[in-house]
């Protein structure tokens, strides 16, 4: 749950910060840009606090890195594909 309100406060905050940006400009706020500045930053900041945080994530992408670092694995991506 903690991830979610980190979200939301960097999406407040991203918002708040495009509002203050265009203020200084003295243009007009575009509430879809708005929208999209802060449903970015929400995301981002969510998902980086989810990778980073818990250590669960970081045994699955360990064992994900493990597997896909093994030479069966990277055969498959050699040569050129043939039709």
């Amino acid at each position: 749950m903690m991830l979610f309100y980190i979200a939301i406060i960097v999406s407040l905050l991203c918002f708040v910060l495009y509002v203050i940006d265009r203020r200084m400009r003295d243009e007009p706020i575009d509430w879809m840009t708005a929208l999209k500045v802060s449903v970015v930053g929400g995301l981002l900041s969510g998902g980086t606090g989810y990778a980073m945080g818990d250590p669960e994530v970081a045994e699955v992408v360990e064992k994900v890195a493990e597997v896909a670092s093994k030479p069966e694995t990277q055969e498959m991506f050699v040569g050129v594909p043939t039709f």
